[in-house]
């Protein structure tokens, strides 16, 4: 089963750490590809991932991502946490709970993301 991704952002500034939820990176988890029908992702743990546009992974996290029950979902960034990266990539939110790992995807460029890195 795919779930569907859709971010919140389309661009973000590297480097910027500060405790304000105006930098983090978030977005919504749907059950269909018409992105209407929120999922709930409460019970899952998940890793935020970053892939370029060959599929091959950039980076990966799994610290300071938070999963809510209305399938938002923010990743918070931390110092050496954060990508060291410039350009358009895709965002995958991979969910797991036992015996289940479902990997979130984006549709009509939902979930493509430009890193600025200055």
């Amino acid at each position: 089963m795919v779930l569907y991704l859709k971010m919140d952002q389309n661009v973000w500034g590297q480097r910027d750490f500060t405790d304000s939820a105006t930098y983090d990176l978030s977005g919504t988890v749907y059950d269909d590809n018409r992105l209407t029908t929120p999922r709930d992702i409460s019970g899952f743990t998940g890793t935020f991932r970053i892939v370029d546009n060959r599929g091959e992974l950039i980076f990966s996290n799994q610290q300071n991502v938070t999963l809510n029950a209305d399938g938002t979902f923010f990743v918070r960034f931390g110092e050496g946490l954060a990508p060291v990266v410039t350009g358009t990539y895709v965002v995958r939110l991979r969910l797991e709970v036992a015996g289940t790992r479902l990997t979130c995807v984006g549709v009509n460029g939902s979930d493509q993301i430009y890193f600025e890195h200055d």
